[in-house]
């Protein structure tokens, strides 16, 4: 009898674990660059006189590392989103309109479980997503420096400072529009966009404090 009542008590128990498992939310991590009109870490004059008529864009980066949504594994993928609004885009949240670009090398059941995963989880960030493009995605890191490729519409090269501390904070005027722990800014040494969707372009000749970079969970 007492073996039958642990047999049954073990059964019970593997049953609550494997419940468990089964209802834990599915979780999506990697690495982010975010990219910004206007320098997210300069002097109080420059901030200032960019606050008004700049920050209108900005190109969002999610190089997922690992992660399943709804099943399906995003592991290895790359989706980059093109945001603009009338505003700056630390004030308006609802003028938001963007692109989202996905790695064409996903399958049609990872396209539509990205295309998806931004929507419901970055809803608020990416506002109207009036458009969804497959297109080669190119993401390469090298220690503090990474290159970016989308198709033919758009390049950014980057260099991040190489730790938190190296920058003063109360000259970083502007958060994340990702959800990071700590963010670390950079400096974009090529940034050109050109796309007819939005009808937005841009090519910053200099290189501009105008990055963060961080990891994501989502």
């Amino acid at each position: 009898m007492k073996t039958k009542i642990f047999t049954l008590a073990a059964i019970a128990l593997l049953l609550t674990v494997a419940g468990a498992l089964a209802t834990q939310p599915e979780t999506v991590q990697g690495e982010y660059l975010e990219a910004r009109s206007v320098s997210v870490y300069v002097g109080a004059c420059h901030y200032g006189a960019e606050y008004v008529e700049g920050g209108r864009e900005a190109t969002l980066v999610w190089n997922i590392h690992q992660g399943t949504w709804k099943g399906v594994s995003l592991e290895g993928l790359t989706v980059v989103a093109v945001v603009t609004a009338q505003n700056n885009l630390a004030l308006d949240t609802t003028t938001r309109r963007s692109v989202l670009y996905i790695d064409a090398k996903a399958t049609s059941e990872q396209r539509t479980a990205l295309t998806d995963l931004m929507t419901v989880k970055r809803n608020e960030t990416l506002g109207e997503v009036v458009s969804t493009a497959h297109v080669p995605i190119t993401f390469t890191k090298q220690d503090v420096k990474y290159d970016l490729r989308v198709g033919e519409v758009l390049t950014l090269s980057v260099s991040r400072y190489p730790c938190q501390n190296c920058t003063q904070p109360h000259q970083i005027w502007y958060k994340p529009l990702e959800q990071l722990d700590t963010p670390i800014v950079g400096k974009s040494t090529t940034y050109c966009y050109q796309d007819k969707i939005l009808s937005v372009t841009w090519n910053c000749g200099e290189d501009t404090n105008n990055v963060f970079v961080g990891s994501f969970a989502m």
